[in-house]
């Protein structure tokens, strides 16, 4: 028999944006069914009809906002949400969440296009809401079950003596913490936990003895393979029959929300820092744009003035140095245009080990003596979708910086290109690694070395763009670039692109 297909209702005035969601979901055409509705009406008479598994939910409609329909019913949706927006905000993001909303998506072609995982980590935890629920139902329906509850609940219930002791661990110990709950008997209530957590978790099981139930704590416990597990717990206390009150703890593992919780964090850190970019960026295109006007005609009369001038004259030395200077500057400008326009690229197949090759051989006969170049690049390197211009002006940059960096006392130049192999269903990854043997940056240098106009150069020598373009274009093609460096030890920086499909 045919499996029914998980029915997706998509709430989306938008056509363009309907279509890309369509298109992301065309894949999964065999087990998700999708339907539009365009207004917050249209919605409510599909939600009449029929409730979906899943609803993906436009936060600004013609006739209201998305996050009414999370408002509909009092005790939250009965189908996991996904908001989605084209405006992303902190505080809109927290009310989403709020109000049930599971996932909350800033609209672009590349997050449409992600939807499915987000929907598939939706799903999930939309799962684990609700087994909680039926538990929590089915805990205050009847005080008869208490015992097997108990025994086969998914938190974990630690009863603890006046000496802090452990007279009694549930079941599900083995299953979040792996270890057996009769190994735990006996032993002391804090021995696994992290160290900086204990004094809290102490304090807790204290009050248990003597207050009603206390609040709720978030402490790291070691799992049987070592790593932390976050815990949640809540400490009540209960009358033994001999031997007077016991504490009892019930922690639940929360390790994934607290992990979610840590990524929206940083999410959010990256939609400001994205904001802060466009900010900088715009401003940043419009300055290089009069810096063109005005050092054009110091160009064009420099030049004039430099061939109407004989040589042997006085003058011939300051208008040549005139003539540098202004095509430094043009150079300047040039990289703060390519800041700033960030989407006018050319994308398309690229052998990167062929760009590595000509700007390296460009490099040899002007490296200094004391410098070592080393290569080991992959001729059999799959290609990667990028600009080929840019990726040029990155090569140079990077190898600029390298040279620079070994200027006082050379050193060695490792340039490296290598396929890395991904998931069976990823076409994989090549990976350009650019290390010099030079001063290196200490840890505050290194915190600020991807930031626009920051640059540890002398003064007129850059302007401190060269790298953060480099990062900016290579996020937009969806790879990565990442610095490491040490005093002393010298730069490494890395470019991981996936390779074109």
């Amino acid at each position: 028999m045919k499996k029914e297909r998980l029915h997706v209702l998509v709430v989306e005035d938008e056509e363009a944006h309907a279509e890309l969601i369509k298109r992301a979901f065309e894949p999964q055409s065999d087990v998700i069914r999708l339907s539009v509705a365009r207004s917050l009406k249209e919605a409510r008479k599909s939600l009449t009809e029929s409730l979906p598994d899943l609803a993906i939910v436009d936060l600004f409609l013609p006739d209201g906002r998305g996050l009414e329909l999370l408002d509909d019913d009092s005790d939250g949706p009965d189908y996991p949400v996904v908001i989605v927006t084209s405006h992303g905000d902190e505080e809109v993001a927290v009310e989403a969440m709020k109000a049930g909303a599971l996932q909350y998506v800033v609209k672009s072609e590349v997050a449409l296009a992600e939807l499915p995982h987000k929907v598939e980590t939706a799903l999930r935890q939309w799962g684990h809401i609700v087994e909680r629920k039926q538990a929590e139902a089915a805990l205050q329906s009847s005080e008869e079950h208490f015992r097997s509850l108990i025994e086969n609940a998914l938190d974990i219930i630690t009863v603890v003596d006046r000496d802090g002791k452990i007279c009694y661990a549930s079941p599900s110990c083995e299953r979040v913490l792996g270890f057996e709950a009769v190994a735990r008997f006996g032993r002391d209530a804090l021995e696994l936990v992290h160290p900086d957590d204990r004094d809290a978790l102490a304090a807790l099981i204290e009050a248990a003895f003597t207050t009603p139930p206390t609040g709720r704590l978030v402490y790291r416990h070691r799992h049987a393979d070592g790593t932390w597990r976050h815990l949640e717990a809540v400490g009540s206390s209960y009358l033994h029959s001999s031997d007077g009150y016991r504490a009892v703890i019930n922690s639940r593992d929360v390790t994934d929300r607290e992990h979610a919780q840590q990524e929206k964090k940083e999410l959010q850190g990256r939609l400001r820092h994205v904001q802060k970019w466009e900010i900088v960026a715009n401003l940043a295109g419009d300055v290089a744009r009069q810096f063109n006007d005005v050092l054009s005609p110091i160009l064009d009369y420099a030049t004039i003035a430099l061939q109407q001038t004989p040589p042997g004259s006085p003058s011939r030395a300051g208008l040549e140095r005139v003539l540098a200077a202004a095509h430094h500057a043009r150079t300047l400008a040039e990289q703060i245009f390519v800041f700033s326009r960030r989407d006018a690229t050319r994308i398309e197949p690229v052998r990167l080990q062929d760009l590595v090759e000509r700007e390296l051989a460009a490099l040899d006969p002007n490296l200094p003596g004391d410098v070592e170049l080393h290569r080991d690049l992959d001729a059999g390197c799959s290609p990667v979708a990028a600009d080929p211009v840019q990726m040029r002006e990155i090569l140079r940059n990077l190898f600029s910086n390298a040279l620079y960096a070994m200027r006082e006392q050379g050193g060695r130049l490792d340039v490296s290109l290598k396929r890395v192999e991904g998931a069976p269903d990823d076409a994989g990854t090549v990976r350009l690694l650019v290390r010099d043997s030079g001063h290196g940056m200490d840890a505050e240098t290194l915190q600020r070395a991807l930031e626009a106009f920051f640059t540890t150069k002398s003064a007129g020598v850059a302007a401190g763009l060269g790298l953060s373009v480099a990062h900016a274009i290579v996020a937009s093609y969806g790879g990565e670039l990442t610095v490491t460096s040490e005093p002393g030890k010298g730069t490494s920086i890395q470019v991981d692109l996936a390779c074109a499909s």
